[in-house]
């Protein structure tokens, strides 16, 4: 397959800003869920797609996904496997190109693929830091812009007592699905149709963003404190129980003949 910078040279299309474009494009409209060569996110890993895929194929699946769900084999297969259908992202035949050219380009460099990090491993765990987080996402503390709270459409496993909404995914996994910086993007600039309609005129401020990010990657610390409570209530409840069984049984045997009159 041809090479996009020789289909640009051959045209006269490509400019030496173009690569700054396709970058631009790439890291507000893509990169919340996919890297090239970092390892797959939300989507799939997007190095050397261009070898893999028609490039005409890319440019029309890159501007309208939603066309293709239900009529193209490999966009079924996309959904079977990640289970997320890539939206809209309202891009222009030349903007496609712009963001095929700069995963090109990226693909031909070396790229480490990135560790995933849950921050339980790090020294200093802010406690403060994690509860803003936490009570943003539950809506305890309100978003400044009045946005709704994650947890209306979102759950996280073994948090909140009676859980959270079932309309989005569950975000449990959302530091090993996204990492922190792409979790961020998509708190920073949602690319997804059921949410960018709620947030549009009610953005998340970037310091809240970072207070969830931080709550969401140390998910696993609560589950354990948590954990622990139940472990010491359950010890509670055999502490109390188990001696009050021991002491109605105390009338059992002669004392049981002796307080019904010896009969």
């Amino acid at each position: 397959m041809k090479k996009l910078s020789l289909l640009f040279f051959i045209t006269g299309v490509l400019s030496s800003s173009d690569l700054q474009t396709g970058e631009k494009i790439f890291k507000e409209k893509c990169k919340a869920c996919h890297t090239i060569g970092e390892g797959e996110r939300v989507g799939p890993d997007l190095k050397d797609i261009h070898r893999k895929r028609d490039i005409e194929w890319l440019k029309k699946f890159i501007k309208k996904p939603s066309d293709f769900f239900g009529k193209d084999k490999i966009a079924d297969s996309l959904l079977k496997e990640f289970g997320v259908k890539m939206p809209d992202l309202n891009l222009s035949d030349k903007e496609a190109e712009y963001v095929i050219f700069y995963i090109e380009e990226i693909s031909e460099k070396e790229v480490k693929p990135r560790e995933i990090k849950t921050g339980l491993e790090e020294k200093g765990f802010d406690k403060e830091k994690y509860e803003r987080g936490k009570a943003l996402f539950s809506g305890k503390t309100m978003f400044k812009n009045k946005g709704t709270p994650c947890i209306s459409c979102h759950d996280v496993k073994g948090v909140f007592a009676f859980g959270g909404g079932k309309l989005g995914p569950d975000l449990t996994k959302a530091i090993e699905n996204y990492g922190e910086e792409g979790l961020a993007l998509a708190l920073s600039d949602i690319p997804f149709p059921t949410m960018e309609p709620i947030y549009k005129n009610k953005p998340i401020e970037e310091k809240e963003i970072e207070d969830i990010v931080y709550f969401l990657k140390n998910l696993k610390k609560e589950r354990k404190e948590n954990n622990l409570f139940v472990f010491a209530l359950i010890g509670a409840i055999l502490l109390f129980f188990v001696p009050l069984l021991i002491w109605r049984k105390r009338n059992n045997g002669v004392r049981r003949n002796l307080l019904k009159g010896g009969k």
